[in-house]
């Protein structure tokens, strides 16, 4: 597996590029605006190319390129059903992604905005079990996504909550 983060310290973001070097398929994960020639120079130089991009939330604190670096390498682009968005293909809870030897699984964990999705990843090379999850805005090292973003804070903790107990500590270790 070919796994690339990319940091934005200055922005508080990340975004993720990972997929299979060995059959060339990748996801590029909540990629941020400007960053497309990034994502699609550092593809290439794997030679991999870019079948997935994914966006894990969308809201004012998420600035994303997503549409943009879909359309520009014929990819999809994937957000979960919920989205009040036009144009995507609908992500649904435990729905998986197959990027050659890289499997994704899709767990819908609301809280920090409704549509919000972690994505677990196994590399089928080391193993059948998954080898990280990819958060979003979700959870953080040391916090969790702020649930007062889209409105209705005291819900959204509420759900933020069951997210974290219900399907984040659940997954296998």
């Amino acid at each position: 597996m070919i796994l690339r983060p990319f940091y934005y310290y200055d922005r508080g973001c990340a975004a993720y590029l990972c997929g299979c070097g060995t059959f060339g398929q990748c996801a590029v994960v909540d990629a941020r605006v400007d960053d497309v020639n990034e994502y699609m120079a550092f593809a290439a130089s794997k030679h991999m190319r870019i079948t997935h991009v994914i966006d894990t939330h969308i809201h004012a604190d998420h600035r994303s390129s997503a549409r943009e670096l879909a359309q520009r390498t014929g990819a999809g682009y994937y957000l979960h059903e919920s989205a009040d968005a036009a144009s995507f293909t609908p992500l649904r809870d435990g729905d998986g992604i197959e990027l050659g030897n890289t499997r994704v699984k899709v767990l819908h964990t609301p809280g920090h905005s409704p549509e919000s999705v972690c994505l677990l990843v196994t590399d089928l090379r080391r193993g059948p079990d998954p080898w990280f999850v990819l958060t979003g805005d979700t959870l953080f090292v040391g916090a969790v996504g702020r649930p007062d973003l889209p409105g209705h804070a005291r819900e959204n903790a509420a759900e933020l909550y069951a997210s974290l107990h219900e399907k984040l500590l659940r997954t296998p270790r």
